[in-house]
This record gives C-alpha cells, sequence and structure tokens, in this order.
C-alpha cells in the first residue's frame, strides 16, 4: 500500500512537475498526521480537543492579521458567524466519528462533504465539472465506498453523526463562496476559532467534559493546532498555484494515508474489498492528473476557490 503511494507521488511530481500538487500532497500529510493525533487522544473529551485546536489556530491567525494590518471582524459578519457554527459542527462530529470508529471509516465518511458540497453548490448556481472528471470522481468516491463497506466496528448512530458533520462543513464552504469577494482568507479563517471558543467553553462548563490528561496530552493538543495551520496553508497555496479541479482530487489520497497508520499504529486490518477500493481511489487521482495535464491551462484560479478553507 506505501510502496502504491510511492510510485504515484513519484510518478505525478516526474510527469507534472507542478507546485500545486506538491503543496496537496503536503496538505494531505499534515491532515492525515493531525487525524492519527486526534485518535491518539481518545481518552480525552471531544470539546476539549476543539478548543486547543480552536485556542492556537485564534493565536496563530490574529497574529497574521496583525502583521498585515488587516480588521479582523470583516464586513459580512453575520455570514461570517454562521460559517463558523457550521465549521464547528464539521470539525466536532469529524472527531467524533475519529474516537469512535477505525481510522480509515471515519476519514473516508468525512470525504462525503464534497460530494454536498456540489450538491449545495448546484443550487447556488455553480459551475459543475467536465463529464469525464465526474467519471474519475465516481471512481474515487466508488473506492472509498468499498474501503467502508460493510464494516460491522461501524455504528449506525455515529455514522449519521459523521454525515451531520459533512453536512455543517459544507454548508461552512459554500458560505466561504458567497462571502469571498467581500472578506480576506485570513478573516474568514479568524472567524472560525472565534465563533468555536466560546462554543466549546461553554459546552465543557455544562457538561464537565474535560480531562487535564497528561503532559504529554497537552503537547499533542496544541501540535493538532499547529498541524491544522500548516494544512490549511499548503491547501491554500496548492489552490492559489493550480487549477482546482485538478489538485482538489489529490486530498483523496488522505484514505490511504489512514489506512497505512490505522494498520501500523493501531492494528486496524482491512478487507480486500477496502484494498481494492484503496486501488480504486489511487486509479480515480492518477486519471484526473492525466487529464488536468492535457488540458489548456488557465491563467487564473478563481477566487472562491482559492478561499475554501477546510472545517
Amino acid at each position: 500500500m506505501i510502496f502504491s503511494l510511492e510510485i504515484v507521488q513519484r510518478t505525478t511530481f516526474a510527469s507534472l512537475n507542478n507546485q500545486a500538487v506538491k503543496f496537496m500532497f503536503i496538505a494531505s500529510l499534515l491532515f492525515a498526521i493531525m487525524n492519527v493525533m486526534v485518535k491518539e487522544l481518545k481518552h480525552i473529551p471531544v470539546a476539549q480537543i476543539v478548543f486547543m485546536r480552536s485556542l492556537v489556530m485564534f493565536l496563530i491567525v490574529l497574529s497574521l492579521l496583525k502583521k498585515r494590518n488587516l480588521k479582523p471582524f470583516g464586513k459580512r459578519r453575520k455570514l461570517l458567524v454562521l460559517r463558523g457554527l457550521f465549521g464547528t459542527l464539521g470539525i466536532a462530529f469529524f472527531f467524533y466519528t475519529l474516537h469512535n470508529m477505525p481510522l480509515a471509516s471515519a476519514v473516508v465518511v468525512h470525504y462525503l462533504t464534497p460530494i454536498i458540497t456540489v450538491l449545495l453548490a448546484f443550487l447556488l448556481g455553480s459551475d459543475k465539472p467536465k463529464p469525464i472528471q465526474w467519471l474519475f470522481f465516481l471512481l474515487c468516491f466508488a473506492g472509498i465506498y468499498m474501503i467502508k463497506g460493510f464494516d460491522s466496528r461501524v455504528d449506525t448512530l455515529v455514522l449519521l453523526i459523521g454525515v451531520a458533520g459533512t453536512v455543517g462543513a459544507a454548508a461552512a464552504y459554500n458560505i466561504i463562496s458567497i462571502i469571498r469577494e467581500s472578506e480576506h482568507y485570513l478573516v474568514i479563517m479568524f472567524y472560525f476559532p472565534l465563533v468555536t471558543l466560546p462554543l466549546v467553553i461553554l459546552y465543557m462548563l455544562f457538561t464537565g467534559d474535560f480531562n487535564w490528561g497528561k503532559p504529554l496530552d497537552w503537547v499533542y493538543l496544541s501540535a493538532i493546532g499547529v498541524l491544522t495551520y500548516g494544512a490549511q496553508y499548503f491547501l491554500t497555496r496548492s489552490y492559489q498555484s493550480g487549477l482546482v479541479n485538478k489538485v482538489s482530487i489529490i486530498s483523496y489520497l488522505g484514505v490511504v494515508y489512514a489506512l497505512a497508520f490505522g494498520y501500523f499504529l493501531f492494528d486496524e486490518w482491512y478487507n480486500l474489498p477496502s484494498l481494492m477500493g484503496v486501488l480504486l481511489v489511487v486509479c480515480g487521482v492518477v486519471l484526473n492528473l492525466i487529464y488536468g495535464r492535457t488540458r489548456k491551462t488557465t491563467s487564473s484560479v478563481p477566487q472562491r476557490d482559492r478561499d475554501e478553507l477546510p472545517t
């Protein structure tokens, strides 16, 4: 599995030599490491993990806003707050699935987000991908479905919570597309922890859902925030450097990372259909990249796509 991933990486870089592709690979790997840390902290309440992630993000983004002399509160504040609310639901429910599902299964459910995002985007009149690209996407989605399979370790309620998280994330993405022209991407990033922090603080105060843990736990909690910012940075740079339809599909290699990390770190075994699903995902990625290479290069990336940051 790891050998196949290395082949894909070498082939991709050698054939495309595309900076956007490299940035997306880095972003995908950083997100994968973050997911491992969240799962490793299964004894720490989800709200506490979300709190520390948001606190680190808040401090980093606030310092960048001050450095660039940008006003942090933006113009379209109601939509910014909604983006923060939906983003909070998306990340909290995703972390919940990481705690209660096998790593790859949780990541696969989270990857339903692009499907729901597209459906919501259609209602807003956004352009749809080329027909041939839908075929490549279907290969990836079919692979994801096979990886998920009929895993008896996945509880139905947990699965529904995971799907609800994808709806929250998709709603956040579409709100970002609406405010793309009026708000700087750092302002959009700033509103996520700005909304999340008071929500999770109130939740922890009322529920008492808190665990002091060990010193190493706090190192992991802080690292989750740093990794999140790093992943979002490289994701944004990827979208700024290349065609979104060309590079965004690479993020699905997060499923491959999840399978590898789950196997080696958490002793999570997967059957043959799951491994075949990995192959479909990799095939979809390679075919999409080959197609992207043959297309005419456009002069710029739409602003909507530049500012679409993950939850």
